[in-house]
């Protein structure tokens, strides 16, 4: 019976030790950078949310309540439908004009934001709403209770003075909370019909012009919230007003997490990222408890491997992109080549650097494995363990890129005017875009995108 019991426990302890052999041998000891990505789409029963509208009430935007012949009203069919579209996204909406002041808005007077009598008013101008566009105040508003969503409908034409000093920080402070707290900024451009007077069109020597002209003109959605709601809103949008070939718009997300995942947390890596590797003798690809996935494979000197991801896989769609990636690298060697063979201290850690090279194109991310330190310049007959951290480091500026034919700066707005334009350009949109994106690069925060690792055996 003791017998027994002994080579039951020699047994159990030679299962304990290959077992550990086996998850140790093969790889030195390292430890590897966590996922830093936090992206706020909370979809919690609890987390239902209020929804706010904010309708820009300043005179400019009366032209696109009137029909211009031959073009099509895209901001009556869009706005007759935003109450529907807002009500989907939370659990009750409350609406509000605002110009100088935010005005309630009473559920059965809505139908009047369509109509040129929303846009007038038969007091003096300084009692009216109708005589400034205080874009500010309802991001003020989101700042103060950021659980909610927030829709603002105007036509962001805004002037230089509105864009420098007090003014400027007055939206650029509850921006920065916003984005802090972990929402996003969506920007949707239409292109509509226009048919009424553009004001506070800048002048040469100082003083500001009218404009009656224009036949078409962009107006702007911008929605404050999740990027789960903000992309629900752009769907609807695309899907029951954006059919036709002639339908104009555009798209841009304003987030410091233009990151969509990490490619690690649901092992969406494999053997495929790798072209060709899968060819290679003794290859084997798995992952280990850290999710971290291994290529594990035999090659020669003249092999070059590539590591790609497409974009759409790590980019936030609509969004500004990234402008810059680092790599994190490691490399170990040991002298036994055969994992079984190999005991932790047979690991050495080369103090090597600038390993690899990595690129993006409009498609996709590529690591160029060892491109910089080719296996030519490694010794043979040895057994690496290489690590590669891919980190987005900078954001780009795809969205100012996206906007920039629809812009019209102060200093060309008098002469651009002078031409007789049919449709009419943004004051200032690319500076506006432009100082949003630099509020959200300010946060932006280095983000681990994807994490592997090669154990190899370079022949001899």
């Amino acid at each position: 019976m003791y017998r027994n019991l002994t080579k039951i426990l020699i047994m159990i302890f030679i299962s304990i030790y290959s077992v550990a052999e086996a998850k140790d041998n093969c790889q030195p000891e390292f430890n590897l950078a966590k996922s830093n990505l936090n992206i706020n789409t909370s979809n919690k029963e609890e987390d239902k949310k209020y929804t706010f509208v904010y309708f820009d009430q300043s005179l400019s935007m009366q032209g696109y309540t009137k029909d211009q012949p031959g073009q099509k009203n895209l901001y009556t069919n869009v706005i007759d439908d935003l109450q529907q579209l807002a009500e989907n996204v939370g659990e009750k909406t409350f609406y509000h004009s605002f110009g100088k002041k935010i005005v309630p808005i009473k559920e059965n007077k809505i139908s009047q934001v369509i109509t040129p009598s929303f846009y007038e008013c038969s007091g003096s101008s300084t009692d009216c709403n109708n005589q400034e566009s205080k874009i500010h105040l309802p991001f003020k508003m989101a700042k103060a209770n950021p659980q909610g969503t927030y829709i603002i409908v105007t036509d962001l034409f805004l002037s230089s003075k509105q864009l420098v000093g007090g003014t400027l920080s007055q939206l650029t402070k509850p921006l920065k909370s916003i984005l802090k707290k972990g929402k996003s900024v969506g920007i949707i451009g239409v292109m509509s019909s226009f048919n009424g007077t553009i004001y506070d069109i800048p002048t040469r020597n100082g003083g500001t012009v009218s404009y009656t002209e224009a036949q078409k003109r962009p107006f702007y959605i911008i929605i404050i919230g999740d990027q789960k709601e903000i992309n629900q809103v752009k769907k609807n949008l695309e899907e029951q007003h954006f059919n036709d070939a002639e339908d104009k718009y555009k798209y841009t997300l304003i987030t410091s997490t233009p990151i969509l995942q990490n490619l690690n947390q649901k092992e969406l890596i494999t053997e495929n990222n790798i072209k060709k590797i899968s060819r290679a003798e003794n290859f084997k690809f798995e992952y280990t408890n850290d999710n971290l996935p291994i290529y594990q494979f035999d090659t020669n000197k003249k092999n070059k491997y590539k590591f790609k991801v497409l974009n759409s896989e790590i980019i936030v769609p609509g969004s500004t992109g990234v402008s810059n990636f680092i790599i994190k690298e490691r490399l170990w060697s040991s002298k036994k080549i055969k994992c079984k063979k190999i005991n932790e201290g047979d690991w050495r850690e080369a103090k090597l650097e600038d390993i690899s090279s990595i690129s993006q194109n409009e498609n996709e991310l590529t690591l160029s494995l060892f491109k910089n330190r080719p296996f030519a310049k490694l010794f043979r007959g040895l057994r690496y363990f290489y690590v590669a951290e891919i980190y987005a480091e900078k954001p780009g500026n795809l969205s100012e890129q996206t906007f920039e034919d629809w812009s019209i700066r102060d200093s060309g707005a008098e002469e651009f005017k002078e031409g007789n334009p049919v449709e009419f350009k943004t004051l200032n949109l690319t500076k506006i875009i432009k100082i949003l994106n630099n509020v959200a690069n300010d946060e932006f925060q280095p983000t681990l995108i994807a994490s592997i690792a090669l154990n190899f055996n370079l022949l001899k």
